[in-house]
């Protein structure tokens, strides 16, 4: 997907279809219509229009929102959240982009999951501490 154009094979849901239900395909993904229920085109790209919506959950790889989706996103790639979006739900992926003016409600995990990651040792050279008497914290070695 290059500036939200998708050059390959692809299906497009138009304006004035609705549909009800899972959608699991093999091919790039356009919606400009109403999708309630989930979305599975692992390895291919979804693309929802400014006019789209969408209330699922959606993997794929590279997920490009213009619309409206309330649901999770679980990407190999990228998710571009544009400024006409209004998004909420958690995302999974390796990269995000957000557009200023975009409305973005979202638990964002960016390529680990939290039982991936080790426990750092705890080295101190300086300790956060509290200087009540002034309001503010400071920190101190």
């Amino acid at each position: 997907m290059e500036d939200g154009i998708v050059k390959e094979d692809k299906t497009t849901i138009n304006h004035s279809t609705i549909i009800e239900g899972k959608i699991k395909a093999q091919e790039h993904l356009i919606i400009n219509g109403t999708i309630n229920g989930n979305v599975e085109i692992k390895g291919f790209n979804l693309f929802l229009g400014p006019g789209g919506r969408l209330e699922g959950e959606v993997h794929a790889q590279d997920v490009r929102i213009r619309g409206h989706m309330k649901g999770d996103i679980k990407a190999t790639g990228i998710v571009q959240i544009t400024k006409e979006a209004n998004y909420s739900g958690k995302i999974e992926s390796k990269g995000i982009a957000v557009e200023q003016g975009a409305y973005f409600d979202a638990f964002v995990n960016l390529g680990r999951r939290v039982s991936e990651t080790k426990p750092q040792k705890e080295t101190s050279i300086e300790k956060p501490t509290t200087d009540l008497s002034s309001g503010y914290g400071k920190f101190t070695a």
